[in-house]
C-alpha cells in the first residue's frame, strides 16, 4: 500500500470512528513507517478548528509532534550496545535489581492521564527488536490498552514480531520507493568505488578513510539538524540526551543508506558475473565499470564481496567501531579493480 493510500485509509477510519487501538505500520523505521506514525497521530491531535483541514501542520500539537516533543506521545527506540529494546525500557525493575534506565517507562507512562486529556500515543520503532521479555510484557498492555490510548508498532520486519503481538494489530504494509543515498554522499562514495585502481591493505585503508570521511560528513549534518529541529520547538525544553537521540537515529538512517549503496554494488558485479545483462543491475550509469570490474573476478569473489558487506552491516549495528570494521572488511573485497 502506497503511504498516501494508507493516510487516506486512516482518515476515514478516523471519521467513522473505526480506528484500531493498535496499529502494525510494516516499512522503513526511520522513514515511511515514521511518516504515517505521526500523520495519523497528528490527525487525532490537531488542534485546527476545521476538520477537513486536519492535520494542519501548522499548530503546536503538529508541530511538536513531528519534532517528537508532544508530551501525550512516546517514542520507544532500541537501546544498549546490542540495539534491543528491553523490559528495563518498559517498565520499572524489582528494588533489588537496579534498573539502567531513567523514567519515565514506557508502559506506566501509557497508563498515566494525558497531559492535553485527548489521545495518547505509544510508538515502538523497530518494534522486531523487542526481546522477549519485553515482548511478553507488552502483550499484556496490548491485549488491553488503557482508554484512548493509541499503540503504533514500526518494522521493516513484521515477521519478526510474536504471533500473538502481530494477531491483536491492524497491519498496514507499506510500499515505497527503493531508497537512495542523498547525491552529497552518493557521489563521493560510487567515485571512490568505480575509481579505485589497486587492491591490497592499502588500498582498503585509503577506500576505508574516504567512506569514514563521508560517515564524518553525515555524523555532522545529523548533530546540525538535530539541533535545528529542537531550536524550532519555542516553548518546549529539549535536552540534550533527547537531542543526541535525534541525532543518532538521523545518522544511522544515512549510513544505513550508504551501506546499502556499497551492497548494491557488490550486488551489480555479482549479477553481471554470473551473466546477466545490464536490465537487472542497479547503478544502470556505471554499468561499463561495473562489467569490465566483473570480468576481473571470479563467481566465488563476486559472492563473497556481497556477503562481506552483510557481515560490515552486521558489525555496524552491534555497535563495532567504524574505524576497525571498514577496513578488515574493505580488504576482504575484490573490486575488480586490476587488471591481470
Amino acid at each position: 500500500m502506497l503511504v498516501d493510500d494508507a493516510r487516506e485509509m486512516l482518515r476515514h477510519a478516523a471519521s467513522s470512528g473505526r480506528l484500531s487501538h493498535a496499529y502494525i505500520f510494516a516499512g522503513p523505521p526511520d522513514g515511511a513507517a515514521a511518516e504515517l506514525a505521526v500523520f495519523l497521530m497528528r490527525l487525532l491531535a490537531c488542534k485546527s478548528a476545521v476538520p477537513a483541514g486536519k492535520p494542519c501542520g501548522a499548530c503546536d500539537a503538529c508541530r511538536q509532534i513531528a519534532a517528537r516533543t508532544w508530551p501525550d506521545a512516546y517514542w520507544l527506540q532500541p537501546a544498549k550496545k546490542s540495539r534491543i529494546i528491553s523490559v528495563d525500557q518498559m517498565r520499572r525493575g524489582p528494588p533489588d535489581r537496579p534498573n539502567p534506565f531513567s523514567p519515565p517507562y514506557f508502559l506506566p507512562w501509557l497508563a498515566e492521564t494525558s497531559f492535553f486529556g485527548g489521545w495518547k500515543f505509544g510508538v515502538i520503532a523497530y518494534a522486531d527488536r523487542m526481546n522477549d521479555p519485553a515482548a511478553n510484557t507488552f502483550l499484556k498492555t496490548l491485549e488491553e490498552p488503557p482508554p484512548e490510548t493509541m499503540l503504533l508498532l514500526l518494522t521493516d520486519s513484521p515477521q519478526q514480531l510474536l504471533p500473538t503481538i502481530r494477531s491483536r494489530c491492524a497491519l498496514l504494509e507499506l510500499t515505497t520507493p527503493p531508497p537512495e543515498l542523498p547525491p552529497k554522499y552518493f557521489d563521493p562514495l560510487v567515485g571512490a568505488l568505480a575509481s579505485a585502481t589497486c587492491s591490497g591493505p592499502l588500498a582498503a585503508m585509503a577506500l576505508s578513510n574516504r567512506i569514514l570521511a563521508i560517515l564524518g560528513e553525515m555524523r555532522d549534518e545529523a548533530e546540525a539538524e538535530a539541533r535545528a529541529r529542537a531550536d524550532e520547538e519555542e516553548g518546549v525544553e529539549v535536552d540534550k540526551e533527547q537531542r543526541d537521540a535525534m541525532a543518532s537515529a538521523i545518522y544511522r538512517g544515512n549510513r544505513s543508506l550508504l551501506l546499502l549503496t556499497l551492497q548494491r554494488w557488490m550486488r551489480d558485479l555479482l549479477v553481471l558475473r554470473a551473466g546477466g545483462n545490464d536490465a537487472r543491475i542497479h547503478h544502470a550509469a556505471f554499468a561499463g565499470t561495473l562489467a569490465e570490474r566483473a570480468a576481473r573476478l571470479t563467481l566465488a569473489q563476486a559472492i563473497a564481496n556481497v556477503e562481506a558487506v552483510e557481515e560490515l552491516s552486521r558489525q555496524l549495528e552491534r555497535s563495532i567501531p567504524e574505524t576497525a570494521a571498514l577496513p578488515y572488511w574493505l580488504d576482504r573485497i575484490n573490486l575488480g579493480n586490476e587488471a591481470p
